[in-house]
């Protein structure tokens, strides 16, 4: 379970277990991770926890905020690295974190416009996935959480028969809604193979089951179904 080790000028003054969902950062009364300096804004800062996965975001604090000096507005925490706000650091502490990679956090564009070629991948993948008895049809929204990327904490219902994945122009994955209900991610562009679970997906497409974390143009991001 994660966790932040809180100090003040170099002293541990608390140690705070991180929940899932977002924390509040900040001088004001009521804050979740209350901070009572002057040099920290009533509302400086969040944490967000999904998972194994959590983000600092500054907001828009007077001060700013750092992770291992570095001057930060959006950040995935790994172990151990040290956030500075004023005169307070919160070492983030999480043995089963992932590295995110220097180019980790790129910009991921989702973009849910539909394309003949598209439609037609999206029909071969239901004709392979059709059995001689109809399958019962899933009637379960798919959504994705951006885990990394410039859309990093948002979510984003694949209301669209074909949703692409990557940036402008350049597909770096595709996920395709079948008939019965059942989403498919399959490559993109030039067989540019996104990461299902840490697995290159094949060229037929693998089926997405809630929870399951999908790597496409170096952004990461985590399916659901509800």
């Amino acid at each position: 379970m994660a966790k932040m080790i809180l100090k003040f000028n170099d002293v541990v003054i608390d140690q705070i277990v991180l929940k899932q969902g977002d924390m509040n950062i900040g001088r004001r009364p009521g804050s979740e991770i209350l901070l009572d300096n002057m040099a920290v804004s009533g509302n400086h800062a969040s944490i967000f926890t999904i998972g194994e996965d959590s983000f600092i975001q500054d907001l828009n604090s007077t001060n700013g905020t750092f992770v291992n000096n570095k001057r930060v507005a959006k950040h995935h925490l790994e172990n151990n690295d040290v956030i500075t706000i004023g005169n307070h650091s919160l070492t983030y502490v999480n043995e089963k974190a992932k590295k995110s990679g220097p180019d980790f956090a790129k910009t991921v564009i989702i973009n849910p416009q539909k394309s003949e070629d598209m439609l037609v991948q999206a029909s071969r993948e239901n004709s392979a996935l059709s059995k001689e008895s109809a399958p019962a049809v899933d009637t379960r929204q798919g959504s994705l959480f951006i885990l990394s990327g410039a859309n990093n904490g948002k979510r984003i219902d694949l209301t669209s028969a074909v949703t692409n994945l990557g940036r402008a122009g350049k597909r770096a994955g595709i996920i395709s809604r079948t008939g019965n209900g059942r989403y498919i991610l399959l490559p993109g562009d030039n067989n540019e193979a996104p990461r299902l679970n840490g697995v290159k997906v094949s060229a037929s497409g693998e089926e997405l089951k809630n929870g399951d974390v999908i790597e496409a143009a170096d952004s990461r991001m985590q399916f659901y179904l509800k």
